[in-house]
């Protein structure tokens, strides 16, 4: 009954043209100042305008380099996108980590879809499906198509916004497999599931420095891994925040009059002890407030001064991932000790208004 926990009781087209960042034209752009300015062997002055000259035709190159992979990206996701083309519905549970990051990246990229809230009790509205847990994505209604598991639901959409590739073809790269977890119940696992299906020229206008996609791939891992593990024993740290909880997942979910009292108080009772055994099963500190923090400031750590996103100047992958969970808590008590004992606060701002921003112009 965790209502934050792997898809059970409930625990961004913008068509953003990715640019190619100009790493190539940069470098024709210094050899080009090199040229210009080994080209006087007279005065001072006039060596000095020479590598003036150099260097702003070297400029130029880049900018122009950068804006062409930007509009030719661009027009390749619109002419193979057209308006109406993919119809998603998503079948969720509103407080669920994983079905949050999932909505994260569709607002970000203004993919219209449909939501249908899941009961998390009769689960009826997903009888259709021998999967059992959410979010769980259909691709056009009537289609066969069916796209399960967060991380494998945001890599095949992020690979078919940029690729050429059928949704169908695409879905194929991410088999699924049966495994035994580490308490011996058997449990569905997705092939490749961080990996973009892209080609080298697709890459490199995504990843311009391939370190960039390690970086990213890293982080999306550690979110599934990780930080995800941390929402439920925060969240029913004490008998008074599982109530809160709950009174919050009664709110925003699917529950009959008396589903929903019984989840609410039964169900908070009940996730209170559960979250006990959660820490110890994830080998969390006594105190779980300091595993939560120590993660915001990781996440804040990797992404460095220097950047507002871990993307650059927009959101990756990686940011919609902790991002998307980490915002079913808001409204928490953990939420508030959170963003007040850990320097998340301005990128957690930054990622409400680049979400915010792409759901406005779309």
């Amino acid at each position: 009954m965790a209502a934050w926990g792997g898809g059970r009781l409930p625990g961004l087209l913008r068509g953003a043209a990715v640019a190619r960042e100009a790493w190539s034209g940069a470098r024709r752009g210094s050899s080009c100042g090199v040229r210009g300015g080994g080209a006087g062997k007279g005065s001072p002055l006039l060596l000095g305008a020479a590598f003036a000259l150099g260097g702003s035709l070297g400029l130029y190159q880049t900018l122009r380099h950068r804006t062409r992979g930007r509009e030719q990206l661009a027009e390749q996701q619109a002419a193979k996108l057209p308006e109406g083309t993919l119809q998603l519905t998503l079948y969720q549970y509103k407080t669920c980590p994983f079905c949050s990051k999932v909505r994260a990246f569709l607002d970000y990229h203004g993919l219209p879809y449909e939501i249908v809230e899941v009961n998390p009790v009769m689960r009826k509205e997903i009888k259709f499906s021998s999967y059992r847990k959410v979010p769980i994505l259909l691709a056009n209604p009537g289609s066969d198509l069916q796209l399960n598991d967060s991380s494998v639901i945001i890599s095949a959409l992020k690979t078919y916004l940029i690729s050429r590739k059928s949704l169908d073809e695409i879905m194929s790269y991410y088999p699924s497999m049966k495994a035994l977890n580490e308490r011996g119940k058997e449990v569905t696992e997705y092939c490749n599931k961080y990996w973009l299906m892209l080609d080298e020229k697709e890459m490199m206008y995504l990843y311009p420095i391939k370190a960039a996609r390690t970086e990213e791939m890293k982080w999306r891992k550690w979110v599934d891994d990780w930080l995800v593990h941390l929402i439920s024993p925060n969240v029913y740290r004490t008998p008074g925040e599982a109530l809160a909880s709950f009174d919050y997942i009664v709110r925003e979910g699917k529950f009959g009059a008396l589903e929903g009292f019984f989840a609410k108080y039964v169900g908070a009772a009940a996730m209170f002890f559960i979250s006990k055994r959660l820490k110890s099963r994830h080998h969390l500190q006594d105190d779980v407030r300091e595993d939560l923090y120590k993660a915001a400031n990781d996440w804040v750590k990797a992404v460095g001064n220097q950047r507002m996103f871990m993307g650059g100047s927009q959101p990756n992958l990686a940011d919609l991932a902790v991002y998307g969970v980490l915002r079913v808590m808001e409204g928490l008590e953990a939420f508030d000790d959170m963003m007040t004992h850990t320097k998340i606060q301005p990128w957690y701002r930054h990622m409400e208004a680049a979400i915010g921003h792409a759901r406005a112009t779309n």
